[in-house]
């Protein structure tokens, strides 16, 4: 029971908080291509175009298609509270007692940046739930005392599917499910655990291919890798970073640069995908030195405050400031003296953390992109803070 009210408490503080934000906070169109999408799929059931992923246009325009704009902000208030169990689920995992797992979460629940997305229309918090639900699923393979099972084993593939039609950068996370597949295969055959390696692959892909079919109609990848490439490795992509703090916007600034007195052509262009490619890997080739320095300001743009609109002394430059603070705190906790020893479930989070940051080096890089892996730290950062304080509070042996 006391571990049932405490879940019972986040949720509500949660739900609260949510739906007095979709009451009180003007809706706003973060990404309006993605509500372009979603009406689109509501009234059609097909999204034409595949530059982006569609998995949040799928979940608003379900949304949208039941209630229209109030439909959506009642998913999206769900959404939140979801985020809220699942970050519950990962502190029990980390084996910290419900009152304190009800507390940890709450600084993920009521993280601005995830709070306020109930009013806006795009896909930071559905990535956020997926990114901390596959990190709960992987926990608890960690943990289990039991055999590999297929229950288990279909829920990761369909989470990895859903977070990689999300954000197909999530698909470099999917071989750390192959990892302890491989370690809990102790206990298997090595016929059983190829078993449970090739189940996870098969449903990963079929749960993908099914998303694509839904949104779009068709089995599809989103074409937006080369163009992300080409604005992370460009002339101008040094300027876009320190300056926009996105290098996207890199990309115009360097066709009008190189094809003055031709109209800027289609950059989403199906077409232009090839000479993304080449142009990127021609300018890694000639520039080693830039790219180096670009490795470290794309870094430092995904974990700088998001100060793009708000100067930093001023009020939402502070809370911006604050909301870059919680990768500081971690790192604290993590490499202060007093520390206390990690255990394989730190470790399987650190790995998580780091391999979720490579993609965002290699491509574009933003502070949003950070939100996620803010969330992951918070109740890492709890989970350590909770066994540094009861490691003091424990009797020294005899």
């Amino acid at each position: 029971m006391p571990a049932k009210r405490s879940l019972l408490i986040l949720l509500a503080v949660t739900a609260l908080l949510s739906i007095a934000v979709a009451l009180r906070v003007p809706i706003s169109y973060a990404m309006p291509a993605y509500l372009a999408d979603a009406e689109e799929w509501a009234k059609s059931g097909r999204i034409a175009d595949t530059f982006t992923p569609l998995a949040y246009p799928l979940f608003a325009g379900l949304a949208y298609r039941l209630g229209g704009i109030p439909g959506l902000l009642a998913t999206q208030v769900l959404l939140q509270i979801a985020i809220a169990a699942v970050g519950y689920g990962i502190l029990r995992e980390l084996r910290l007692p419900p009152k304190y797992s009800a507390y940890g979460a709450l600084p993920v629940a009521l993280y601005p940046e995830l709070l306020l997305s109930v009013t806006k229309t795009w896909d930071l918090a559905l990535s956020t739930f997926l990114l901390l639900l596959f990190v709960l699923l992987c926990l608890h393979m960690a943990r289990s005392a039991q055999h590999l099972n297929l229950k288990l084993t279909a829920a990761a593939a369909l989470v990895s599917a859903a977070a990689v039609s999300c954000r197909p950068n999530l698909i470099l996370l999917l071989p750390i499910v192959f990892v302890l597949m491989l370690r809990r295969g102790a206990n298997l055959s090595r016929a059983g655990c190829s078993g449970h390696l090739a189940a996870f692959v098969a449903i990963t892909a079929v749960g993908f291919s099914l998303l694509g079919v839904a949104s779009h109609g068709s089995v599809f990848f989103p074409r937006n890798g080369p163009y992300n490439l080409y604005a992370g490795h460009n002339s101008q992509t040094m300027f876009a970073l320190l300056h926009d703090l996105n290098a996207e916007g890199s990309i115009s600034y360097e066709f009008a640069l190189s094809h003055l007195g031709i109209p800027l052509p289609d950059l989403h262009s199906p077409a232009l995908g090839g000479y993304y490619t080449r142009e990127s890997i021609h300018f890694a080739h000639h520039h080693p030195a830039t790219e180096i320095q670009l490795f470290f300001v794309k870094l430092f743009t995904l974990f700088r405050p998001d100060t793009k609109l708000h100067p930093v002394l001023s009020s939402f430059g502070v809370m911006k400031c604050l909301l870059a603070l919680p990768v500081v705190f971690f790192l604290a906790a993590l490499l202060l003296p007093g520390r206390p020893p990690l255990l394989f479930e730190d470790k399987l989070l650190i790995v998580v953390e780091l391999v979720y940051i490579v993609p965002f080096l290699i491509t574009n890089s933003a502070p949003r992109f950070r939100v996620p892996l803010d969330a992951l730290f918070l109740l890492h950062l709890v989970s350590l803070l909770y066994r540094r304080s009861t490691s003091r509070l424990a009797p020294a042996p005899v």
